[in-house]
């Protein structure tokens, strides 16, 4: 159970803003520990299709951090659930049939150890570039990756990737920041209301 939340924790805090220190190195490592980087391949709302309805592809719902295969399905079904409040949000309907949804909405979660830049890259083709100077174990480069595709999850109309610093030893139990809406609003901010 510890492991499983710790792993939500992953990608509800994938960019957290680490805590204030008193000698210059910290507050250099801790600077370089809030930075994160936002990339898209076109605005939303000129790229995207008018769409009303969304679903999920499992080719293109992608967990690369977790410690089993249970607690990935557990970790994809919670980003699945954030994803679904998010665009619920602006009028978006999820449809459990992907071929009577719109468009089908892919993610891919990783840390640098599990998959390397240039692999994210080649996969994607798109990447934030925040570069991994860190060296205070805390600290771990996590990668999100978005993207919105045909229903039959042939054609990307659109794809956005952030990329960011996991904080291995801060309180996560903390709800008073919902960090995984923050990180959507962030990437998916240019989404016009469904059906435009």
């Amino acid at each position: 159970m510890r492991k499983m939340m710790l792993a939500l924790s992953l990608v509800a805090s994938i960019f957290i803003i680490a805590g204030c220190s008193s000698s210059p190195e910290k507050v250099e490592q801790e600077r370089k520990t809030t930075r994160m980087t936002v990339v898209s391949s076109g605005n939303p709302a000129k790229v995207l299709p008018a769409f009303k309805t969304f679903s999920w592809n499992e080719d293109y719902n992608r967990v690369l951090s977790t410690v089993n295969a249970a607690n990935e399905s557990e970790v994809k079904s919670y980003i699945r659930d954030e994803i679904i409040r998010y665009l619920k949000t602006k009028g978006y309907v999820y449809q459990p049939d992907p071929i009577q949804a719109d468009v089908v909405i892919g993610f891919l979660f990783a840390l640098e150890d599990d998959l390397a830049d240039q692999d994210i890259q080649d996969r994607f083709g798109l990447l934030p570039g925040v570069n991994n100077d860190i060296t205070d174990k805390r600290y771990a480069k996590g990668t999100f990756l978005l993207a919105v595709l045909d229903n039959r999850a042939e054609l990307v109309y659109w794809r956005s990737a952030m990329q960011g610093f996991v904080d291995f030893e801060r309180d996560r139990t903390d709800d008073s920041i919902d960090h995984m809406q923050t990180v959507l609003s962030m990437m998916m901010k240019g989404f016009p209301q469904a059906g435009q």
